[in-house]
């Protein structure tokens, strides 16, 4: 069988960079595979034993590449948010229909970013929001505003949550032959308006590599025990965004001596020019509390984590998004802090702490207050996520329920 697969790999800083590495050695175990890169070159420990193909160059997409495609078994387009890694395949997906793994439901980002930024079509953007909505996005005033009038848009919708009512992946789903998904909650509204269109939720695997959770066994990452003065450490792990809760978080720790006196709150992962989280430590004067990594290599975050009491993975709104970076927090035997929302929902009541998202602000304070004097009871909610991802959350049971999805899909998928 063989498989052609389009993902961002390492060295490049994301996410789905994460995941495609971590599935990649189970993937060739199965396949003849395959990996279309764009114009760099992809660390050789995660290609060794795989066919790479570049198919971007001098900024432009080598054609060709469909007449390579055609002699493929299966052809996956990984999919997210993300304008910067995804604009190539968006391209080539819609002229050469595949399988759509989509990380993200919500992608109003991608398209903001692709038409403004790599494209600097800002009239294709309204275009394609009134294609997809028959709504006018920008009425004649706010026209003369150019794109300041779209990112005036996606900050109102943004903040009032109602995002989810324009998620802008309705051209992608349609052009794909079949749509892959990590949650229940975007299965079920990708299967309510699009009906015809073949799609299957998954497990979304973690990240952490086999040398990385070799590691965990030498380290003790469980909740430590009482340390008498030492402060408690609360961590969020992943790539700073707005919708990551930090202002509640913030005004969670401003509005508690106590909590101001006795912990510290760790935000590990990289940052973005647009969103500046040194201005809103300031401003909530938490210098002192607040400490920031920038992004950091598996073996930092491993060591940073493994000193954490407690973590924090809020997302407020939620797109649909699942969180690798949670399964990996988890996997490390860590509690963890989630809305009781969207995917978060679905992860079980006894591994993850949930709050309300109308109480957010009143049930973190009183978890972490919580905290100090609930050690053990923290300790077993970290025991039981780690089986929990090490049962239903691997890289090796996702790629084989992959495989029998497309066999499902009537795709010819046996051995050339």
């Amino acid at each position: 069988m063989k498989i052609a697969w389009f993902s961002p790999l390492p060295p490049k800083k994301s996410g789905i960079a994460d995941f495609s590495s971590n599935v990649i050695p189970y993937l060739k175990k199965v396949s003849e595979l395959s990996l279309f890169v764009e114009d760099y070159c992809p660390q050789y420990s995660f290609t060794k034993g795989c066919l790479v193909i570049p198919y971007v160059e001098r900024d432009k997409i080598d054609w060709k590449v469909m007449e390579k495609l055609e002699d493929y078994d299966l052809v996956f387009f990984n999919m997210s948010n993300d304008f910067r890694f995804h604009s190539y395949a968006y391209e080539l997906l819609l002229r050469f229909p595949g399988i759509v793994i989509l990380h993200d439901y919500v992608l109003q980002f991608f398209y903001a970013g692709y038409y403004l930024i790599i494209k600097r079509n800002f009239s294709g953007y309204v275009e394609k929001f009134k294609e997809l909505y028959s709504l006018d996005l920008v009425n004649a005033q706010s026209l003369k505003e150019g794109p300041s009038a779209v990112l005036n848009f996606l900050k109102k919708v943004y903040e009032d949550q109602s995002i989810l009512q324009y998620p802008m992946n309705e051209e992608i789903i349609s052009k794909s032959s079949c749509v892959i998904t990590h949650s229940f909650f975007a299965l079920e509204k990708i299967k309510k308006y699009n009906l015809s269109k073949p799609a299957f939720k998954l497990n979304l695997p973690f990240t952490l590599s086999e040398e990385n959770i070799a590691s965990l066994s030498q380290k003790n990452v469980l909740l430590s025990p009482h340390r008498g003065k030492e402060k408690l450490v609360a961590a969020t792990f992943g790539y700073v965004l707005p919708n990551k809760a930090y202002e509640s978080i913030f005004k969670v720790l401003q509005n508690s001596s106590f909590l101001q006196q006795n912990m510290e709150y760790w935000i590990i992962g990289g940052t973005f020019f647009w969103y500046n989280i040194h201005s809103l430590i300031k401003k909530y004067q938490l210098k002192n509390i607040v400490k920031v990594f920038d992004y950091q290599q598996p073996a930092q975050v491993i060591e940073l984590l493994s000193q954490a009491d407690i973590c924090i993975a809020l997302r407020a709104p939620t797109m649909g998004e699942t969180s690798s970076s949670l399964l990996n927090m988890m996997l490390m035997a860590k509690p963890v802090v989630v809305l009781n929302s969207g995917w978060y929902k679905e992860l079980p009541d006894d591994c993850v702490l949930k709050i309300d998202p109308c109480c957010v602000e009143k049930q973190l304070e009183e978890i972490l207050l919580e905290a100090f004097e609930e050690r053990q009871k923290l300790r077993e909610i970290g025991i039981r996520a780690k089986e929990y991802i090490l049962t239903y959350h691997t890289p090796y049971q996702y790629v084989e329920n992959l495989i029998d999805c497309s066999q499902k899909l009537n795709i010819r998928s046996e051995t050339k």
